[in-house]
């Protein structure tokens, strides 16, 4: 158990700028912050002051590359360009913070009824695209496999399997265990992936209504999930789930569930 380190995204501070953001993330106990791309689009922080304050802090950061709005494999190809633009953008941003991994959203269907073999082919493409960028950016990309939803295709082991077993030196898996309680219960996930694969982790609970809530406050067996992470995975799990305008009592709840069960 100690040998997963627990974080925050900025996310829970969007009304903050970054650097307050990890000022409260510090404050409040953690090791790590993932800093949200859309975030710091908000703020026009320096990233090399931002890396300054987070190493005073004592923080490793992560990036989340741009996500709002992104798609790399949308069928329009100018959305597709734009999406990979602004991924490439995120890298380069993550290199100047000094931030590992970048995460990176998979694409998704453009509609329900697209065509599922060119979603692939396109796929298959931005996977090679990514490799490429985030080796000339020295920088290692997480993608994220994603949530059950109708125009999601990277999600389950049996998406993950074809394209993370390529063998890639600059691309690895990012998995959410809320995500993985839409698809199937974790200790089964994490018996069908490679636990090499695996470079990050995002950790919230779980509702019906709502994907990312507060830890406790869903239906989610958290410490279930994390045990089961545990046994594939050594790293940072960073915290998600945001309560817009209560970010410093929803992290300080989280922190107080994770130190109740022996977590942190």
């Amino acid at each position: 158990m100690k040998d997963l380190r627990f974080g925050c995204s900025t996310w829970f501070f969007q009304e903050y700028s970054v650097q307050e953001a990890l000022r409260f993330i510090g404050r409040s106990g953690f090791g790590a912050a993932e800093i949200w791309m859309e975030h710091l689009w908000k703020t026009s922080e320096s990233p090399e002051e931002i890396r300054g304050e987070a190493g005073r802090l004592g923080l490793c950061l992560s990036l989340h590359a741009a996500s709002y709005d992104v798609n790399v494999t949308s069928a329009n190809p100018g959305i597709r360009r734009e999406s990979l633009r602004q991924i490439e953008e995120s890298l380069q941003v993550a290199a100047r913070l000094g931030a590992a991994p970048v995460v990176v959203h998979a694409g998704r269907l453009s509609s329900s009824r697209g065509d599922l073999d060119e979603y692939r082919r396109l796929l298959e493409e931005a996977f090679a695209y990514l490799e490429r960028i985030a080796g000339e950016a020295g920088v290692k990309v997480g993608i994220e496999a994603m949530e059950k939803r109708s125009r999601e295709r990277f999600v389950g082991p049996e998406d993950i399997h074809p394209l993370m077993s390529r063998g890639w030196k600059h691309l690895g898996l990012t998995v959410d265990l809320a995500h993985i309680q839409t698809v199937m219960e974790h200790e089964e996930f994490f018996r069908r992936i490679e636990g090499r694969w695996i470079v990050h982790a995002h950790l919230s609970d779980f509702s019906p209504a709502t994907t990312h809530v507060p830890l406790g406050r869903g239906s989610m067996d958290a410490n279930r999930a994390l045990e089961a992470l545990a046994k594939r995975y050594r790293g940072t799990v960073i915290l998600e789930g945001f309560v817009r305008g209560r970010g410093p009592e929803t992290i300080a709840a989280n922190r107080d569930y994770l130190r109740s069960r022996g977590w942190m």
